[in-house]
């Protein structure tokens, strides 16, 4: 092994969370899947925002892979892969957003030695399966075998190289400091460009193009022109930011798969019938613009 690698080999990082996520960003968000995530208890919200007690953290990962924004910062688990298939071993369950990243980098067989282990790790591949189904994708083949100990077993090292394959530099993305290589690692939907993960609504009937979710969203999920009101969720993750800061609570997300869809609605340009200034509005029938028609249900 060369001195970089055994470099590789010797790092670690405590986890932490990074000003990506939604809380750090906007007092509104009431995003917790880190902390849903962790079974150790480690996460808390202090003063609102995820923290991580580094004495309770036992690096399992769940949260890395939970997080919408990948905001958590730290060295994922190393999982033990053998002939390009992935080994059940002892170590920490993998998440059904582990397995689906790992499927699409080529690792679409798990293999066992002892079949105890096996029944641990049945409720993350079923659900990874269960995906892989609605996205046209062929389940994860498991079988019992037997591992030739001489044979090499790849760990954190091979794994560096697996995770980081599609950049040009190794050496350019890791620092002593602070290894990032998982910030976005974990975004599934860019593994699958044929679909979206999810489904967000907008009511017409109470929407005031505000453009709060437009300026928030940092997937450019939401686009305000002359030409509409389009909304595209091929990027999206999932944070629910846009619905936590909607004002009029015009937003509604649903986790669904299917085929990459963008959504219009048409925008109107109006005078208003009372203070006479120019507006949008995602309403034809409306006549007044939405100050004048706050101001009058304040009378």
């Amino acid at each position: 092994m060369g001195l970089l690698g055994k470099w590789v080999e010797s790092l670690d990082y405590q986890y932490e969370i990074g000003e990506s996520c939604t809380r750090y960003r906007s007092p509104h968000s009431t995003c917790q899947k880190c902390v849903s995530s962790c079974h150790e208890n480690a996460i808390s919200l202090v003063n609102a925002k995820p923290v991580i007690e580094k004495n309770k953290c036992i690096e399992c990962g769940n949260c890395i892979a939970s997080c919408p924004e990948q905001a958590v910062i730290g060295i994922f688990p190393k999982r033990t892969i053998f002939q390009n298939q992935l080994v059940v071993t002892n170590d920490f369950l993998p998440t059904v957003e582990e397995l689906l990243v790992l499927y699409k980098k080529g690792i679409k067989s798990i293999i066992y030695e002892e079949p105890s282990l096996i029944g641990q790790w049945e409720v993350a591949v079923h659900e990874a399966d269960f995906v892989l189904a609605q996205l046209g994708e062929e389940p994860f083949s498991i079988s019992l075998k037997a591992i030739e100990k001489q044979e090499k077993l790849y760990s954190r090292r091979d794994l560096f190289s697996l995770w980081q394959k599609e950049s040009k530099s190794v050496v350019k993305h890791i620092t002593p400091a602070k290894w990032h290589f998982n910030q976005d690692s974990f975004d599934v939907a860019k593994y699958f460009k044929d679909f979206q993960f999810t489904t967000i609504t907008v009511d017409i009937q109470t929407c005031t193009l505000c453009k709060a979710c437009q300026q928030l969203c940092q997937r450019d999920c939401f686009e305000i022109t002359n030409e509409g009101f389009f909304i595209s969720t091929k990027t999206c993750s999932s944070c629910q930011l846009c619905v936590d800061i909607c004002p009029e609570q015009s937003i509604t997300m649903m986790e669904l798969i299917s085929p990459i869809n963008v959504t219009k609605h048409q925008v109107y340009k109006k005078q208003c019938s009372v203070c006479k200034k120019t507006y949008e509005s995602l309403r034809e029938s409306d006549v007044k613009c939405v100050m004048c028609t706050k101001r009058e249900g304040y009378l």
